[in-house]
């Protein structure tokens, strides 16, 4: 047998029992949550099969008649939805973060100091490009967690050139409100119809109908104060966007609805993310 069909031969071998993992995708593997690995298999995986992640940032705090975890149901909730069409492991999510004076004396409230939450960040952030994730969905379930994570997610990408994308979701999609409950589409307020909705989709008993109906909506929340009007503590944990709007709506299928469009508009950005970072890495 001459030299060449011998090496095409062992070529041929080489593909049948050496598994591709150039071919498989996260969905083909045992688990989607990195956590769930062994540090030698995670390596294997990382970045051959994926070099994107998400990681979930929330906080707990008061939300009316929304459970105190909304901000950190959401964002793990967001990320089951998005991961198999983003081809990305889910990292171990951050459950506190900085919530606002003026909510935190509420029972159940937990709040990290600003500064001290930005280099918390910062450093799960770098661990993770450290361990090869090279495209990082960061889904914020907090505003008051936003700054600090931009801060951190920049100082990284400057440091070692790893591409991030933080979300929130109550800016993308913004007019998904109104298309799925005719509602005005505006800034949302805090523990509303559509926070509650995305809180249903997860599971409708971690929004207590009874105590929402046993206080009445509009002692549950409020449209807040005026301009200018500074209170401490705030008089309502569920901030209506405006008088008379972002009451709660029970109805689990368009909380399904409203939820999956969410996600949908977050996995589409951040495909077309990943797709611009790749052309302008090949660019370069």
């Amino acid at each position: 047998m001459s030299k060449i069909k011998t090496s095409m031969v062992f070529i041929m071998i080489l593909v049948l029992v050496v598994p591709s993992f150039s071919q498989k995708r996260v969905k083909d593997l045992k688990f989607h949550h990195m956590q769930e690995y062994c540090w030698m298999r995670l390596a294997k995986i990382v970045p051959e099969i994926t070099d994107r992640v998400i990681l979930p940032i929330g906080t707990v705090e008061a939300h009316g008649a929304v459970a105190i975890g909304a901000d950190n149901i959401i964002p793990n909730n967001l990320a089951e939805m998005v991961w198999e069409k983003c081809n990305a492991l889910i990292a171990p999510s951050i459950n506190h973060g900085f919530t606002g004076q003026s909510i935190s004396q509420f029972p159940g409230s937990i709040t990290v100091r600003e500064e001290i939450f930005e280099e918390y960040i910062y450093d799960v952030l770098k661990d993770l490009v450290r361990t090869g994730f090279r495209n990082i969905l960061i889904i914020v379930g907090h505003g008051g967690n936003t700054e600090p994570t931009k801060r951190a997610m920049t100082r990284l990408h400057v440091e070692t050139g790893a591409h991030f994308m933080t979300v929130e979701w109550w800016k993308i999609a913004f007019n998904v409100v109104n298309e799925v409950y005719g509602a005005k589409a505006q800034q949302p307020g805090h523990g509303d119809l559509e926070e509650a909705a995305l809180v249903m989709s997860s599971n409708p008993e971690f929004v207590d109908k009874e105590m929402y109906e046993k206080l009445g909506k509009e002692n549950v929340g409020a449209a807040g104060a005026d301009e200018g009007v500074a209170l401490m503590p705030i008089w309502a944990t569920t901030r209506y966007p405006e008088k008379g709007l972002g009451y709660l709506n029970f109805d689990i299928e368009k909380a399904k609805e409203y939820t999956r469009k969410k996600a949908d508009s977050i996995a589409n950005t951040f495909l077309e993310a990943v797709k611009r970072w790749e052309m302008m890495e090949r660019w370069k």
